[in-house]
């Protein structure tokens, strides 16, 4: 696997722990007791104090956050001006940045003599720009429909570098064979299908397939099973194996994968070693598969601080104990409640800080032990074997991509007293489905007038709808945002900023723009369909 080259650019060289005080410590801009002056940034800014103490009384979550975007963020004329003159809500994509965490997975399969494919996975944002800036590097693409496909191809991927998953409808599968697209097959009908039309590979070609797997047996390691709608039983491999070597002529079998979600770490070792079992069985029997693929689920740091998250949820707790005053939406408790005088339950949000970044999370998983190869970890079997190892790290290759920007519609107080900053801008606009988004917003103020927010503030939505929250915990900035102000939500690129979005009550659809910055610091906006990676890097394009 080649190692990319990230181009030379100030968010090149981003800090491991890149949070939110350490960032612009050379700026003037900063916080002071009671309002801000104009144009400075709030709750969770690179301009705010370097100040580690923990005030109880107004917890706070700073976001990571990565340098350029700091940088960004203190250039309130254009951020001003962006959202003026596009619209509110904005996403602002920053493509460059995902040579930076490609190039970090990259480095841990260069580190332990891999081969195998990373697949930049295109589900979790639709931006164009993401997609052509990934093109220029060695990663492919994961698509999951049709659709996705063809993006692929017109953002300027090769048919041999992408990867179709998900469930399948016949056009989807169909194209997928026509361009030698590598199919993770998620079920027995869709094999059966790749069979009957694989005559019409181009240029004779089999059609290239993976089989995905679940239901896993706990091992050594118990685990309480996990339904799935996706992929098929394991306990049906030994059919799987026979209709391919039955098929050996039209489908040329690349190999079993798997995927779980963030934090599943238990249920993975046993995974692996399945399918690694069942893959020299295959070469026993004669089918020629060469690699494994062990999905994502890698995570991200959201929390600039582990103290600071720590400190927010143990007051979310005293709040629904009746300890606090409540930091919740109508004492809704994100998913804990009070029985008995008892916390109960369990949190609906996930965790915010991690050890751990996304590329750290997965050497930490291929460097386990697995007890049925004795003791050997999935990176020595599969370098000794010469086999690949794909991944689609999904949201951890986004890690610092994009912002969403809101403007403030008006400030109010709501029937039960709760201080409300009313944005232009719906739940659709920050899906919550996957991800409740708990770091606190940088505000962006545009005048200097402003009222101190003593009882911390909740943000709200457009939609004629009472549970339009954006989201459902209160945060306590500097001051109040009230209209014309600016809301900057960080690290939203990963399934938070389009994933859901609607045009319900025919509100608008966030335009995307893409941001450069140049080697003298000087940012350049491009909408996202408009953003040509290689044009830009190679000065074509003015």
């Amino acid at each position: 696997m080649s190692k990319v080259e990230t181009g030379k650019n100030k968010s090149a060289a981003r800090p491991d722990s890149c949070l939110a005080d350490d960032l612009l410590a050379k700026e003037s801009c900063r916080l002071e007791a009671g309002a801000p002056a104009a144009g400075v940034l709030s709750t969770g800014a690179p301009g705010a104090p370097a100040d580690s103490s923990i005030n109880r009384a107004r917890p706070r979550v700073r976001p990571a956050i990565h340098p350029a975007i700091a940088r960004f963020l203190q250039d309130e004329k254009l951020v001003f001006s962006l959202v003026d003159g596009l619209g509110s809500p904005l996403n602002v994509l920053f493509p460059r940045h995902i040579e930076e965490t490609i190039g970090r997975f990259e480095q841990v399969y260069k580190d332990r003599q891999m081969q195998g494919t990373i697949y930049y996975t295109s589900k979790p944002n639709k931006s164009l720009a993401l997609k052509k800036q990934a093109s220029t590097t060695a990663v492919g693409l994961d698509v999951s429909s049709e659709g996705e496909l063809k993006s692929a191809l017109a953002s300027g991927f090769h048919p041999e570098r992408i990867e179709a998953t998900g469930p399948k409808n016949i056009d989807y599968l169909s194209l997928a064979i026509q361009q030698n697209v590598l199919i993770n097959v998620d079920n027995f009908t869709e094999l059966k299908q790749i069979a009957q039309m694989s005559k019409y590979s181009p240029r004779g070609k089999k059609a290239r397939v993976l089989v995905r797997l679940d239901g896993f047996e706990p091992g050594r390691v118990k685990f309480t099973a996990q339904d799935s709608a996706f992929g098929t039983p394991v306990k049906d491999a030994p059919a799987i194996i026979d209709f391919l070597l039955e098929h050996a002529d039209t489908i040329d079998f690349h190999g079993f994968s798997f995927h779980f979600n963030a934090g599943d770490y238990i249920r993975r070792p046993p995974a692996i070693e399945e399918c690694l079992q069942l893959t020299f069985r295959c070469l026993e029997l004669g089918l020629n598969p060469r690699a494994i693929d062990i999905g994502g689920g890698y995570r991200i740091r959201y929390a600039a601080d582990q103290d600071e998250w720590n400190t927010y949820v143990e007051e979310l707790k005293a709040s629904v104990l009746g300890n606090r005053e409540s930091l919740t939406w109508n004492d809704s408790g994100l998913g804990y409640h009070r029985e008995d005088g008892v916390l109960k339950g369990a949190p609906n949000f996930m965790e915010h800080y991690h050890k751990n970044d996304g590329h750290e999370d997965f050497a930490s998983v291929i460097d386990t032990p697995l007890a049925a190869f004795d003791g050997y970890s999935t990176a020595r079997i599969v370098s000794d074997n010469m086999f690949e190892l794909h991944i689609e790290p999904g949201r951890a290759l986004l890690d610092q991509c994009g912002i969403t920007l809101a403007h403030v519609n008006f400030d109010k107080t709501s029937i039960l007293g709760e201080q409300l900053s009313v944005l232009d801008m719906n739940r659709t606009n920050l899906n919550s489905t996957q991800l409740k988004l708990m770091t606190d917003p940088i505000v962006i103020y545009r005048n200097s007038d402003r009222k101190p927010a003593d009882k911390g503030v909740m943000y709200v939505g457009n939609l004629c709808l009472t549970h339009d929250m954006i989201q459902y915990h209160k945060t306590f900035p500097a001051a109040v945002p009230q209209t014309g102000d600016v809301v900057a939500f960080i690290n939203t690129a990963a399934y938070q900023m389009d994933f859901a979005e609607t045009h319900v009550l025919e509100q608008s659809i966030a335009k995307k723009v893409a941001i450069i910055e140049s080697e003298e610091g000087v940012f350049r906006w491009f909408l996202d369909e408009l953003y040509n990676a290689m044009a830009i890097a190679e000065g074509v394009k003015p």
